[in-house]
């Protein structure tokens, strides 16, 4: 399913996007964003900078920039919330610009 950038949460950046979650940084590839719902403390999301619906769709660079980036975005959070473990969600079912969830997990949680 591809969508298109005029009808992306990503892409629009607009208050919807805003009541899910607040964007703490733009890297070079990628912006980045803490949910506010924080079931899973410290849960965050990194969307690719430019409206892209699938990872295959990189070349080999940016794809690498992009997972150097989600990578770096989860040692920030094994930093700041010393999580047990950090799964990995990249859905695009419903929404189909190229991102990725990071969701901590903990032994008490």
């Amino acid at each position: 399913m591809k969508s298109d950038p005029k009808e992306c949460l990503y892409c629009q950046n607009n208050e919807t996007l805003h009541n899910l979650m607040i964007e703490i940084a733009q890297l070079s590839v990628s912006r980045v964003f803490l949910f506010k719902e924080q079931t899973y403390r410290g849960r965050c999301l990194v969307a690719y900078k430019d409206h892209v619906n699938d990872l295959n769709e990189l070349s080999d660079e940016d794809r690498n920039a992009f997972m150097s980036e989600v990578a770096r975005v989860t040692r920030a959070m094994q930093k700041a919330f010393q999580p047990e473990k950090i799964n990995y969600g990249a859905y695009s079912d419903k929404l189909s610009h190229l991102h990725f969830h990071l969701a901590p997990k903990y032994v008490d949680g």
